[in-house]
């Protein structure tokens, strides 16, 4: 039998409603963990920006999430910032530094986010780190979200973190009618869950996450692992 790389191991979740499973707080987090054996704590809160001028932001989480090590640290942080008037404003886009000692603006959304990369690199050095990059959604501007994507992930990589490519490479795309039918929800099913459908395409319900978000996360985690 082979060796479940995954098994027994700890992860954290910070970033979105998409990372936190949205009203029924079941994302691909608990199916991937529940799946290989492995343990978690989600910091993820519906509506997190990623900008600190958002009082519902990232960086807090991080912050106050506890000192111990997991093994696997997982993220996003687009949702919520992906509006023209960041953008198409350079003051609160802001741009990627150029190095490691820079100082960083975390009101921008670029400083933000590389702040987010340093900060779980620090916090839990040695730690496994990956980039979830959510889906298209038709909840947001496709120009916007294409901006924020292509610079989301550059600085992700500047730092050395690998991406989960849901936006690209994941097949799940909201702007689909039936996409948006059957693969998101925005309530509940009749026991809490996220088995309901007819949503407006950007919170996956349970199909959406088995069939694309958790293939994708699981292979990259097990890529991570066996490094």
């Amino acid at each position: 039998m082979t060796e479940n790389v995954l098994s027994g191991k700890l992860l954290f979740a910070f970033g979105t409603s998409v990372v936190n499973g949205h009203l029924a707080e079941t994302s691909f987090v608990e199916d991937i963990c529940k799946a290989n054996k492995m343990s978690y704590k989600k910091f993820c809160i519906n509506g997190a920006a990623s900008r600190i001028t958002d009082p519902n932001n990232i960086i807090d989480q991080i912050k106050k999430a506890p000192e111990a090590h997991p093994d696997f640290v997982v993220f996003d942080s687009i949702a919520n910032d992906a509006y023209a008037t960041v953008t198409d404003d350079p003051s609160v886009m802001g741009q990627a530094t150029y190095g490691y000692q820079d100082q960083l603006d975390p009101r921008t959304y670029c400083g933000a986010l590389e702040t987010i990369c340093k900060m779980l690199e620090t916090k839990y050095q040695g730690a496994k780190l990956l980039y979830v990059a959510t889906h298209k959604t038709p909840a947001r501007d496709l120009r916007v979200q294409n901006i924020m994507h292509d610079v989301s992930v550059k600085i992700v990589h500047k730092w050395s973190i690998k991406v989960a490519d849901l936006y690209n490479e994941g097949n799940l795309n909201g702007f689909l009618p039936q996409y948006q039918h059957d693969y998101s929800y925005d309530k509940v099913d009749a026991h809490g869950g996220n088995h309901s459908v007819g949503g407006t395409g950007t919170h996956p319900n349970a199909d959406g996450y088995r069939l694309f978000y958790d293939p994708i996360i699981t292979q990259s985690l097990v890529s991570l692992a066996t490094r």
